[in-house]
């Protein structure tokens, strides 16, 4: 089994939500997102990746082009199906028992890494390791590259991520840079980041900074990496690039950020990358970025609101632009005091090509309702019809679908289905995700959201804590 299959296996919680396949056609049902008004004109443009050139795939490429949003899908954690659930389920229970059964008995050899990897699988995790260690401890093992990686997995089911850390630290010295150890790296990195410690986020930094350079070595030969069964692409090797940098900015080091971001598009000019199927997705990760602090292109949607009742057309202000809609003013003369209104607007953006939206967008209410940060913030899920089946025109299976998902989505929360030309500028083609605007419409986050712990709690931390537009004054 690929070890990105074996580590999106063990850390997914089996959650996913799957649409039911859709009874006979309901030929009855109106659309009204289907003729949405214009964006205000008020609406300043954002800033746009200047335009390239347009790709010249191959017919391999636009074919991978093509099956991009069913890999991301079938690649994403916990995207199960109800079958993939409990077939999970299953496994995992057998190998908890054939783990626990085995482990008063002596292993030597491979069997050592064969225990291992039943061990985590049942999410056992102590035994693992001591298996795992004594594995990478043999004068000659045949596997020891993936004897790290499944210590290191050992060590997050532990909670131990320094000592995770220290393995993929030992893994970079010890074996060339390849797809298994990307990865092996972003798994760490994402468990730093579910984690609220200041010790286990020290860990980001320090990961970022071991991995940014062999993600440019890998994109200067303009392919992808392999590695153990795994494979990363261009796409997520300038997702990682721009993660890094991204993390750089909203601490308050744009200096050390830039040259990041241009490196990248310098290293994405080259013909085999823009002849790539990952050009497309490219392209979409650097708008997303760029429109950071800038204006949202759109001022509202237009569409239909889904609920139990029906779908009725709305118009959803993102924000209001008149400045006196977000002060408060108390007092007069020398007495008098203005505070600014933390007016913010998050839009969960979901599809059916991610059955995980549902779950995640709970995952996140229910984080923001416990710290006590939605009070006073408007919070809506969006959605078009293209995202679901790729063009903005609906078939009646599609309204049976989308219904069926509704239904699995909290009842007070506003969802919508609006033109795929109001979200376009957004360059979202991962879901779900999430973008989030300050009261003046200028976007704070956006991003997609893996579905992971990671990735959930990364969105809801940026929602808690936005960043400022201005430095603090005592910042470096």
């Amino acid at each position: 089994m690929r070890t990105v299959v074996l580590f999106a296996a063990l850390c997914a919680t089996a959650r996913a939500q799957q649409p039911q396949t859709p009874p006979a056609p309901v030929p009855s049902v109106v659309n009204p997102a289907t003729q949405p008004g214009p964006p205000s004109a008020e609406t300043a443009p954002a800033p746009q990746t200047p335009p390239q050139a347009e790709p010249t795939m191959s017919p391999t490429d636009a074919y991978l082009y093509a099956m991009e949003p069913f890999n991301n899908a079938r690649s994403a954690p916990d995207d199960l199906t109800d079958a993939d659930k409990w077939a999970l389920g299953i496994g995992i229970a057998r190998a908890n028992e054939q783990c626990e059964v085995r482990s008063t008995q002596t292993f030597d050899g491979e069997d050592l890494l064969a225990m291992g990897k039943l061990c985590i699988f049942g999410r056992d995790y102590e035994p693992a390791r001591h298996r795992l260690v004594n594995y990478i401890a043999l004068p000659q093992p045949k596997a020891p590259e993936i004897g790290r990686l499944l210590l290191a997995r050992a060590f997050i089911g532990l909670g131990s991520l320094s000592s995770a850390e220290s393995q993929m630290e030992s893994l970079l010295s010890l074996f060339p840079y390849d797809a298994s150890i990307h990865i092996g790296l972003d798994m760490v990195i994402d468990a730093a980041s579910a984690s609220d410690g200041t010790d286990d986020l020290a860990i980001i930094p320090r990961l970022d900074e071991q991995q940014l350079p062999h993600i440019f070595e890998a994109l200067a030969r303009g392919d992808s990496l392999s590695g153990n069964g795994d494979s990363v692409d261009a796409a997520m090797l300038v997702r990682d690039a721009l993660r890094i940098a991204d993390r750089l900015r909203r601490n308050y080091k744009p200096d050390d950020a830039s040259p990041i971001v241009d490196q990248i598009r310098r290293a994405i000019a080259a013909p085999a990358i823009v002849s790539s199927a990952s050009y497309p997705s490219i392209l979409n990760a650097l708008t997303r970025y760029d429109l950071f602090r800038q204006p949202s292109p759109i001022h509202e949607f237009h569409g239909a609101e889904w609920s139990a009742g029906g779908n009725v057309a709305r118009v959803i202000p993102l924000y209001d632009p008149n400045p006196a809609a977000h002060r408060i003013v108390t007092g007069s003369g020398t007495h008098t005091t203005i505070r600014t209104l933390d007016d913010r607007t998050l839009v969960l953006v979901f599809s059916l090509a991610s059955p995980a939206s549902s779950d995640t967008i709970q995952k996140i209410l229910s984080r923001l309702a416990e710290d006590h940060v939605t009070p006073g913030m408007k919070v809506i899920a969006v959605s078009t019809f293209a995202a679901n089946i790729g063009v903005d025109t609906p078939t009646p299976q599609l309204f049976e679908a989308l219904k069926a998902f509704r239904a699995t989505l909290p009842v007070k929360l506003p969802t919508f289905i609006v033109s795929d030309a109001q979200l376009k500028p957004f360059a979202i083609d991962q879901w779900p995700a999430a973008i989030l605007l300050d009261g003046h419409g200028r976007i704070l986050w956006l991003n997609t959201i893996s579905g992971s712990d990671g990735s959930i709690r990364q969105t809801v931390r940026e929602v808690e804590t936005p960043i400022h537009f201005d430095p603090p004054q005592n910042s470096n």
